[in-house]
């Protein structure tokens, strides 16, 4: 199992790695700049405008939700638009390349973006046999308690080096064909990170329809690349997203149960139901009632019980594996009905 120990103040190593990323996205920039022979105006503007734009929209996305909120495709989609924008307001004669030097750029600074997520123990993956484990500094800035202190997927660090893989992919694609290099890096984005969120666990995050934002952002991204790019395989990633995502939408309402955000929900109406002395039944918004009893024992009995259409034993025995991961679950005298004794 990986295990960092991290100094934890919010801001150690995860600012540490994101001005180091800064820099080195600049110096990336700047050579392949360098290398493509762009003129320095076009320089200026593909280095210089996705930063920007990365800060003016960090900053409005913190204003509305009251706290830092730092969302990798808002950054992406303001500095193309940036890119793009400036270009056409000065007459770049360029704008395929800058296009490519602004999105390789910031795939560069993803890459140790990402790190820096590792470290905070934000973006991070779900519980898991093997993986990394946090512990309280983590909770103290924002890790969910019940994670803490259980092996978690290192989705970071994975995202961290498919997306050093993409940015290669996309150099090397650029020097064939301008505007390819951000057309190799979005579209590999949009399939890989579709896939990440399948596996993420952090609950604090827009749902709708059973997927995240991130994975309907995945959709505006690859439809962008077919607009600009239409041809078979852009086309053809287009609609395998739309595929898959017709897929997890059907299959919605046996997911939704067991999504992050639902068992976040589920964990704060048991704080609730803890801390009042009558132990009152609560439910969730999704239909799934839960309630307490003391044993005389000590133990706690949390019962479990549900009419949405997707409950099952198997269904809470997934909620308890979340919540509950030393518990004893037991199924009820009652259809339905299942106790979970910790």
């Amino acid at each position: 199992m990986l295990a960092p120990r991290p100094k934890l103040g919010r801001w150690s190593k995860y600012t540490l790695l994101g001005l180091t990323g800064y820099a080195v996205a600049s110096m990336f920039c700047g050579v392949i700049a360098w290398w493509w022979e762009l003129p320095l105006g076009e320089r200026a503007i593909s280095i210089i405008g996705p930063p920007a734009a990365f800060i003016v929209v960090v900053t409005i996305a913190t204003a509305i939700k009251g706290r830092e909120w730092i969302v990798f495709y808002h950054a992406l989609f303001a500095g193309v638009a940036a890119t793009v924008g400036l270009g056409l307001a000065t007459g770049a004669q360029h704008l395929a390349q800058m296009l490519d030097v602004a999105v390789l750029g910031i795939g560069v600074f993803l890459v140790f973006g990402r790190i820096g997520c590792f470290h905070v123990a934000c973006c991070h993956g779900r519980p898991a046999r093997f993986g990394v484990v946090y512990g309280e500094p983590h909770v103290a800035i924002g890790l969910w308690k019940r994670l803490a202190h259980r092996p978690l997927f290192p989705i970071q660090l994975v995202e961290s080096a498919t997306t050093l893989g993409l940015v290669i992919a996309g150099v090397i694609a650029a020097h064939g064909e301008p505007g390819h290099g951000a057309l190799v890096f979005g579209e590999g984005y949009a399939i890989l990170r579709f896939a990440f969120e399948l596996v993420r666990g952090d609950p604090v995050r827009p749902h709708a329809l059973g997927l995240s934002e991130a994975q309907w952002s995945c959709h505006v991204d690859a439809i962008a690349c077919a607009l600009v790019w239409p041809g078979p395989i852009t086309i053809g990633i287009a609609l395998a997203l739309v595929v898959a995502t017709v897929v997890l939408v059907v299959r919605r309402r046996a997911r939704e149960l067991v999504l992050p955000p639902h068992l976040h929900e589920l964990d704060e109406l048991c704080a609730a139901i803890a801390a009042d002395p009558a132990h009152a039944r609560r439910d969730s918004k999704l239909g799934v009632g839960l309630s307490l009893h003391e044993l005389p024992d000590g133990r706690r009995d949390w019962v479990l019980s549900s009419t949405h259409a997707a409950w099952s034993p198997h269904t809470a025995r997934a909620i308890a594996r979340w919540l509950w991961p030393a518990g004893e679950v037991v199924e009820g005298r009652t259809a339905g009905i299942v106790h979970v004794v910790e």
